[in-house]
């Protein structure tokens, strides 16, 4: 599980609050921030919380980032942003202070992991899930780790080592969206790209 039971977690534009309503209703958190940098989409989240009667255990805040996040925070999830949005809010914080941090870039994963990379931090589990898209989960603390090679910034770490069923089909679809692509460019680059997955999948 990404998220251990009983941690405190504060959702980085938590948006209707879904994730932290989820982590209550599910007994996997027992209080979780839903953080947003807008009153607008806050007083959404207040309406759901309110909606589904966890006001005692999921708390709106409004903060830019981590900014006002509470001290007793374990977790921090950042999700549904872009790679550029995501680096803004981790260069702006403390990352020590938190147990471990939950990333889900919609743009640019591999440079979310090369910047993970040069900062020196752990890459501790990483998860590719399909709703309707593909979407990259990493989990990272400020644990001291080597840098990762290219082939690991950008694939993922954890992910190559695993090589889930998930993911393996996430391989297969790249590479399928890749070939159409080629078939009308047919760039060396393409070519390059479509060898290193067949590599990856079937050596």
């Amino acid at each position: 599980m990404l998220i251990e039971k009983n941690k405190v977690v504060f959702d980085v534009g938590s948006d209707h609050a879904l994730l932290p309503c989820f982590l209550v209703e599910n007994g996997i958190s027992e209080k979780v921030y839903a953080g947003d940098i807008a009153p607008g989409p806050l007083k959404q989240a207040q309406n759901n919380i309110e909606k589904h009667g966890l006001t005692d255990q999921v708390i709106p805040i409004l903060s830019d980032g981590l900014a006002k996040a509470p001290e007793d925070v374990d977790i921090v999830v950042i999700s549904g942003m872009g790679y550029h949005t995501i680096r803004h809010i981790l260069e702006s914080c403390d990352v020590s202070r938190y147990q471990y941090f939950l990333l889900q870039s919609n743009t640019d994963t591999d440079l979310l992991r090369r910047y993970l990379s040069e900062k020196n931090y752990t890459i501790e589990d990483e998860r590719v899930v399909y709703d309707s898209f593909y979407y990259e989960i990493i989990r990272f603390s400020a644990d001291m780790h080597e840098p990762y090679s290219e082939k690991e910034i950008k694939y993922g770490p954890v992910l190559l080592e695993r090589m889930d069923e998930v993911f393996t089909a996430y391989l297969k679809d790249k590479r399928r969206r890749l070939e159409e692509i080629n078939r009308q460019a047919n760039k060396p680059e393409y070519e390059q790209m479509m060898k290193e997955i067949d590599e990856i999948l079937y050596n």
